[in-house]
């Protein structure tokens, strides 16, 4: 249960590919800036396991007070006697020049079955330094070229896909308050996807990790502004969880 919503978190909470991309105007093959990219939105996704229910998730993109932006996920889960529940908010600022987002606070909780776990982090640009909130105590992170936490990095994500990269690699700080490395890569550029939001054609994109006990999978449409609209959880070969659009504001 854990493995399993710690892989939602990566996507609901949470816990950032494209040739045959479309720009925000709806012009195809077109790569997008990263001011097209950033535009508001609220996604409402189900998650289930073996076609049954099994939760539900939002992720929120909105632009906040003096040039910066939030970002609000959630996962909520229940399988029989078993619950988790996951919240993140990431607040970040825009760099047009290098074409990255940059975080200024990343907060997580975890509720549920078994131990509840939290974070709450501080970045400071001026010194490149990311401070524990909670305890006041300096993360041992390197941070000296692009930097993103564990929400924000599938923004990110998002915004490299539409500009026509298709491998990536991100230094992200999770949600233990831990530098880490996130790898993806493109593994199929057109896929038609029947989702309860609707027919949607879709790149596909393949998180990269050092052995293959667990796979992970996301779909971003083109169409509708390469917003994630489909994510799969697998181990072993088994799907442990399927996260899929439901509604969307923009």
């Amino acid at each position: 249960m854990k493995r399993i919503a710690h892989c939602l978190s990566l996507s609901v909470v949470v816990c950032s590919m494209i040739m045959s991309s479309a720009s925000a105007d709806g012009h195809p093959n077109a790569e997008q800036t990263i001011e097209q990219s950033m535009k508001p939105y609220r996604a409402n996704y189900v998650i289930t396991r073996d076609d049954s229910d099994y939760g539900k998730g939002y992720r929120i993109l909105e632009k906040s007070p003096e040039d910066a932006w939030q970002l609000r996920t959630k996962s909520d889960i229940s399988w029989f006697i078993l619950s988790d529940t996951r919240e993140a908010r990431s607040v970040f600022i825009v760099d047009k020049e290098n074409s990255r987002l940059e975080p200024r606070e990343f907060t997580y909780m975890r509720t549920g079955t078994g131990s509840d776990k939290s974070f709450h982090g501080e970045f400071i640009a001026d010194s490149k330094k990311v401070r524990n909130i909670d305890t006041g105590r300096m993360l041992d992170v390197n941070w000296k070229a692009a930097l993103f936490d564990e929400a924000n990095v599938t923004e990110q994500l998002r915004i490299d896909l539409a500009k026509g990269a298709e491998s990536f690699e991100y230094r992200v700080v999770n949600e233990k308050g831990e530098e880490d490395e996130y790898r993806f890569k493109v593994l199929a550029k057109e896929q038609q996807l029947s989702l309860p939001y609707g027919d949607v054609e879709a790149i596909k994109v393949g998180r990269i990790r050092d052995n293959n006990r667990r796979q992970t999978f996301f779909w971003f449409a083109p169409e509708i502004n390469y917003v994630m609209v489909q994510m799969q959880q697998f181990k072993e070969g088994d799907e442990q969880a399927t996260m899929s659009l439901k509604k969307l504001s923009m």
